[in-house]
């Protein structure tokens, strides 16, 4: 066991410094879910010591050694000498305990109640404090919902606070604390950061479901302590569901003095970069109209700057079974500098175990696929490898949300928010920057780099890229100093080329289309299929239009795809058979939705308060036997405009239907009659505003046809008006008074006789428009409503199921298929083809390809990341013979989106972008391969084209995986954008003749059916 001359509550005891240095809370923004392979050539604990044998030293010469280097400024243009550490020479298996904690309210899920008194540990020396007074001195969020037991803890040790998906918390809304107990002594509580922002992406996100993704706060490293203890505030007052303690010991094994095992200079060197673009030339028309932009960044190719050693994976003992399968590949367009919050006093020799810790905290307790940064440097400047995947790759990493796919980050091992970093930290942060934005052209000095949505520097703190204090004051402080001596490095590599030699290789530049291609490639293993980037800066996929007639190009943002989620149940045990039950929104004035529920042998009418998640206290409240007479109540949302949401009532005695006012904390007033004659219908639903004159409205189903219920100006109800015959296909057709597509009109669920639930929208004129679905979650679901009960400015399902056992609540999805089209700069009315190519130029912005001039020639329109684009730039003519042309991603794997065409007689050919407005040699098509936009599973093979790919009349198509494309007919125009519907499979895009469009969504094997994205797009005829 390692000594305890590294105690943090010693350390606290006796420094200025407060509560912030006891713990260690790792900052892992925009965690990735990643699935991790070796790369190639390469395998798990390959990078481990360079030789079995390497010198060991004596603690006192690495230390003095230490100290010295530690005051010494990096030198210009070189990376720092590598410090030697203490390495594990095995892989360590950390041990992770999972701990159950209760909440200390009673039942109601942190509901009000009588707080109890609870002891403190034994061993505590403090007096006894009851949970009143722990209310009272903790920080906001104030309410006290949870503590655990005193664990003990073994080794230097990591712990963390998680909690089950589902429940999302704001930053300022949840606070997590700790203390830890060593020699009989209790520390001060100190928080555990938590940052809502630190989850995986939302691609990533749907794969880490499957290991049990769980939100909490970073990793707190506590140390070499005896005992640990937590508790969880909340500002409502509810408990994080399935809350848990971790506590983990991350193991100890055999352990040397080595060198750094990565020595980056002995790794190949990226490819010779191509030269600089053709000059544009001249455009031919006026009629094409874009709009230039100063702010494009321009970055020139550099030699690579001196490399860093950096010590390995396996020096840190990382188990790699710990970690996924496969990493995935990105750009680097920009590095973020972090921190790690933890204490600053740690030894040399603790920072394997601290690193470990970290690791099955991100991998074991909150489902991570690996640790989240790429680098980690300690207080003494050596460099760690972080995220598995190659150092000198751009691996993905999960570090700062939002830009993970086009960034790095290192992160400092320490709290610097509290301490000043060592020179040694700031000379291993330039020389790593250095280094790895040389490998990708970027200036370690440049200003204005647009990287997906936002202007950066070439390298920053995570602070600008969020709200967070990360990395910390005082290393923040040093970012300028930073930059100014990893531009020095880089300027110092930039020493002339050496002479050509006499007999220079052949060029294999681009000089046309039809240029002969040079032979086919195994397509890479590990190429990164990522999606085109956003053309409008929103986070979901966009389709191009361009207008028949005026040329003008307009963009179709998608928004995910209004759909139902996974059903949430709450065990009830009412007694008596329930005849009534209803979502109505808030009524008790907590911002939570709630239901209404009778049961026939009592005859009341009781509110149950629902908790935001979809769950309902068992328990009722406000009971009330004023409508006993009832038949049918609905949930009327504001009705009367007064802030509280209503109750539509019907009696049984003579079919009226009444207006019960909410007056708030459950209770209602006297009902007031809207109208009579409604005893025959079988469906009351409120439909929001669906005639547009303002005043809300109801529909009925009476006798199979639909009719529409106007509100008037008098507060009664107007005449019914018939608007569709639904027959037999729906058993209920329920409201919520609100906007369930997206498209700010007022629509209705509609359930049929199998349980399938569709969307009937409201055309804003009374009527109905299409139909949305269908979507499954309303099968057995008895009393079935609609109302807000998760959060979502939609409503969601709610219905009694298991014979009257559980509340069931089917919870919409919270998005919408599509927004409106924006209006572009650009017009186009020669352009025989358009279609979104990618990040074209890696400058983090989609980009437009256009084809023109009888298909002869290409250009290149620069997207400015908010639907804009910068002035056309001719790529190359010559293509008027190529039938097919399409924008299939990267496919060659060089990180540069590509171009796939073939010619009427010719093989499918590979046209690679060159990273800036032209092409790299064209290359025949491997016999199969994979595109970010391919539908069916398996590899796409070109020689079979057409027949297994979409083709639209254009002649742009989506390759296919399985059965023939051509099958999908009687569409005008087909775009393969990519996975529209967030299910993790591409689909199609597809306009017809009528010009509505439709998602066909993508499956294994083809296509599902068809779904309704919208209407009116019949003055379209490109989509791209």
């Amino acid at each position: 066991m390692r000594s305890r001359r590294t105690r943090y509550v010693t350390v606290c005891q006796q420094s200025l410094v407060t509560a912030a240095v006891l713990v260690v809370a790792v900052s892992a923004a925009g965690v990735r879910t990643l699935d991790i392979v070796p790369a190639p050539g390469s395998a798990p604990g390959a990078l481990g010591p360079q030789a079995a044998g390497a010198p060991a030293l004596d603690d006192a010469t690495v230390l003095r050694e230490r100290e010295r280097r530690a005051t010494t400024p990096t030198r210009t243009a070189a990376a720092p000498e590598p410090e030697p550490a203490t390495v594990d020479t095995a892989p360590v298996t950390p041990k992770v305990r999972e701990v159950a904690v209760t909440g200390v309210e009673g039942p109601g899920g942190g509901r009000a109640a009588a707080p109890a008194e609870q002891d403190e540990p034994e061993a505590s020396p403090v007096p006894e404090r009851t949970e009143k007074a722990e209310r009272a001195e903790a920080p906001a969020p104030t309410r006290l919902v949870a503590r655990s037991e005193a664990q003990p803890v073994k080794g230097y040790a990591t712990v963390g606070m998680t909690w089950k998906a589902g429940r999302e918390y704001d930053e300022d809304e949840i606070a997590v604390q700790v203390r830890t107990q060593d020699d009989g002594r209790w520390s001060d509580w100190s928080t555990a950061e938590y940052h809502d922002e630190h989850a995986p992406e939302p691609a990533e996100a749907r794969a880490a479901a499957a290991r049990a993704e769980r939100p909490g706060t970073d990793a707190v490293v506590v140390g070499d302590v005896d005992a640990v203890q937590a508790r969880t505030l909340t500002s409502d007052g509810t408990t994080p569901p399935d809350l848990e303690l971790a506590v983990i010991d991350p193991g100890a094994g055999s352990t040397d003095v080595q060198e750094p095992a990565l020595d980056t200079s002995t790794m190949p060197a990226p490819a010779a970069r191509e030269g600089q673009d053709e000059a544009p030339a001249r455009e031919e028309q006026a009629d094409e109209q874009a709009t230039t932009s100063s702010a494009t960044a321009s970055l020139s190719a550099m030699r690579v700057a001196p490399k860093p050693q950096i010590f390995s994976r396996s020096q840190w003992g990382a188990n790699e079974r710990l970690r996924g399968s496969a990493p995935s590949y990105g750009t680097v367009k920009t590095g973020f500098i972090h921190h790690t919050v933890n204490a600053n006093s740690y030894s040399e020799a603790d920072v394997p175990s601290l690193l470990r810790g970290i690791y099955a905290y991100h991998t074991q307790s909150r489902g991570w696929s690996d640790l989240g940064y790429n680098f980690l440097v300690d207080r003494f400047g050596r460099i760690w490898e972080g995220r598995y995947g190659g150092v000198d790759k751009a691996v993905v990493g999960a570090h700062t949300l939002g830009y993970n796919e086009a960034s790095f980050a290192m992160s400092a091992i320490g709290n610097y928010d509290v301490a000043q970093p060592s020179q040694a930290v700031v000379n291993a942060y330039a020389a790593l920057f250095a280094w790895k934005l040389s490998l990708h052209d970027v200036r370690a000095d440049a200003t204005r780099l647009y990287v997906k949505n936002k202007y950066f520097q070439g390298i920053n703190g995570h602070r600008d890229a969020g709200s967070t204090a990360c990395p910390g004051r005082y290393l923040y402080a040093k970012l300028p100093a930073i930059r100014t001596a990893a531009a020095r490095i880089q300027a110092g590599a930039a020493a002339p080329a050496p002479a050509p030699s006499p007999t220079p290789a052949p060029s294999t530049g681009f000089t046309s289309p039809t240029q002969t291609p040079r032979p086919a490639q195994p397509q890479p293993s590990d190429v990164a299929l990522t999606r085109h980037p956003n053309l409008v800066g929103s986070s979901e996929l966009d389709v191009v239009l361009r207008q028949q007639g005026t040329g003008a190009v307009r963009i179709l943002p998608t928004e995910g795809q209004t759909g139902l989620g996974a059903p949430v149940s709450t065990a009830v045990s009412w007694s008596g058979k329930v005849d009534l039950l209803a979502a109505v929104g808030d009524v008790t004035g907590d911002g939570r939705g709630d239901i209404v529920a009778r049961a026939v042998r009592g005859s009341l009418l009781r509110v149950y308060r629902g908790d935001g998640l979809g769950h309902v206290d068992p328990v009722g409240i406000a009971s009330t036997a004023s409508f006993a007479g009832a038949d049918l109540v609905v949930g009327a949302g504001d009705w009367n405009r007064d802030g509280r949401n209503d109750l539509l009532v019907r009696m049984r005695s003579n079919g009226a239907l009444y207006l019960a006012k909410g007056l708030g904390s459950g209770r209602f007033g006297a009902p007031t009659l809207l109208g009579t004659g409604w005893r025959g219908a079988t469906s009351i639903a409120p439909g929001g505003d669906l005639n547009g004159d303002g005043r809300p409205d109801l529909v009925a189903v009476r006798s199979g046809v639909l009719h529409l219920v106007p509100g008037t100006s008098t507060g009664r109800l107007g005449s019914w008006v018939r608007t569709a015959t639904v027959g037999s296909r729906y058993d209920a057709v329920v409201g919520g008074a609100a906007d369930l597509s997206g498209d700010s009109r007022g629509d209705l669920y509609a359930r049929s006789s199998s349980g399938a639930v569709s969307v009937l929208t409201g055309d804003g004129r009374g009527g109905l428009g299409a139909t949305l679905g269908s979507f499954p979650g309303g099968a057995g679901l008895a009393h079935l409503s609609s109302g807000s009960m998760t959060g979502s400015k939609q409503p969601d399902l709610v219905g009694l199921a298991g014979g009257g056992t559980r509340v069931v609540v089917v919870p919409h999805n919270g998005k919408r298929n599509t927004s409106a089209a924006v209006a572009t700069n650009v017009t186009l009315p020669g352009a025989s083809q358009v279609f979104a190519a990618g990040d074209w130029n890696r400058d983090g912005r989609g980009d437009l390809v256009t084809r023109q001039y009888a298909g002869d020639v290409l250009k290149l329109r620069t997207g400015l990341g908010n639907g804009r684009f910068a002035t056309p730039v001719r790529m190359s003519s010559g293509w008027k013979t190529f039938t097919s042309l399409a924008a299939v991603g990267d496919v060659t794997g060089d990180g540069r989106p590509d171009l796939l065409g073939r010619t009427a007689t010719g093989r499918p050919t590979i046209f690679p972008g060159n990273g800036r407005t032209g092409f790299q040699a064209p290359v025949l098509a491997p016999s199969s391969m994979r595109t970010f936009n391919q539908v069916g599973s398996g590899s796409f093979r070109p020689g079979s084209m057409p027949g297994s790919t979409f083709v639209s009349p254009d002649g742009s198509f989506v390759p296919f995986v399985g059965a023939a494309g051509t099958a999908v007919k009687g569409y005008t125009w087909t775009v393969g954008p990519g996975d529209v519907d967030g299910d993790g499979r591409p689909d199609l895009v597809a306009r017809d003749a009528a010009g509505l469009v439709w998602l066909l969504p993508g499956t294994a094997t083809g296509l599902g059916a068809r779904r309704f994205l919208g209407s009116g797009f019949s003055s379209y005829d490109l989509g791209g």
